[in-house]
């Protein structure tokens, strides 16, 4: 960043530069005079600078202390029953979940005021409050930082799929049900560089996504649940949510689809010949898996 003479240029008149990031910038003085010529402002990453601004904006409440920011937070996993999570959750008498599932914040809709994103939990004062937006847990480092810097406390939910599984589901919610297709009318070509594009890789990748939580948040505020279980023991799994997220179990269960596996589009067997493409490029994964977690994962080990 150039400066010029004794001037701040950028303190003063942060905001008139910053928007416009890759342009020069001149800044005139009331008198008409140019206070420099040419100041250029080179952003390399537009998200830094968007978790810049937001930081020095709010930076004088410690904590997020006085805003309605969410007290919980479903990360992820896309695929894994954060859909089945939402709707469940949102029936509890205790919890406020905006009406839209995955407000997307943190990632896409990042640049917008915090006041935004504060506004959709508003609302639900004096409830438990929280939204899933599952494709938080691929954020970058920084932006978990920020979220641990203003929500401290704020409690996760991480849901986990066989990956292999997880990865077919999403190419045939992408390649088949969006563009109006069967799942056999979409080459195998087309599948295939599916699953190794880099997104649905980094979606699947639960270890990597887990410790770069962990790496701001301690593993009491982290709770890991498996697709398995809503198939199996759904009742028993959103009992375990809500003793960890602190409210009362003493609700009437017929209001919950807890038996309800809430599946969205296409529902299509996965062929063997994908399945063998996703089990060897998960099958590392699978491994370390199931080294960490044990029996809840063992079902999903590669022969």
């Amino acid at each position: 960043m150039q400066r010029c003479g004794s001037s701040d240029i950028w303190t003063r008149r942060e905001t008139a530069i910053a928007d416009r990031p890759k342009n020069p910038v001149c800044v005139r003085r009331r008198s008409g005079r140019f206070a420099c010529r040419w100041t250029r402002v080179v952003m390399r990453d537009r998200a830094r600078y968007a978790l810049h601004r937001i930081e020095k904006a709010y930076s004088g409440w410690r904590g997020g202390r006085g805003l309605a920011l969410p007290e919980f937070l479903g990360i992820g996993a896309q695929k894994c029953g954060t859909t089945w999570l939402h709707e469940n959750l949102a029936r509890h008498p205790d919890l406020f979940l905006p009406a839209g599932k995955e407000l997307h914040y943190f990632d896409w809709h990042f640049r917008r005021p915090l006041r935004w994103y504060c506004a959709q939990f508003a609302p639900g004062a004096g409830k438990v409050r929280g939204e899933i937006t599952p494709n938080y847990c691929t954020l970058a480092a920084d932006r978990i930082a920020f979220i641990r810097r203003i929500m401290p406390e704020v409690r996760l939910i991480f849901l986990m799929r066989n990956p292999v599984e997880r990865a077919w589901s999403q190419a045939v919610m992408n390649l088949a049900e969006k563009t109006g297709r069967s799942s056999d009318e979409v080459p195998d070509e087309e599948f295939h560089e599916h699953f190794h594009d880099h997104r649905s890789i980094l979606r699947g990748a639960y270890l990597d996504n887990l410790d770069r939580w962990l790496r701001f948040f301690p593993e009491h505020q982290l709770y890991c649940g498996f697709f398995e279980s809503i198939v199996e023991r759904p009742r028993s799994l959103l009992e375990d949510i809500l003793r960890f997220l602190g409210v009362s179990l003493d609700v009437d269960w017929n209001l919950f689809p807890a038996h309800r596996v809430v599946r969205k589009g296409v529902d299509a067997a996965m062929p063997q010949r994908h399945r063998v493409v996703l089990e060897q490029l998960y099958r590392e994964d699978i491994q370390q898996l199931h080294q960490r977690f044990g029996d809840p994962v063992a079902r999903w080990r590669v022969r």
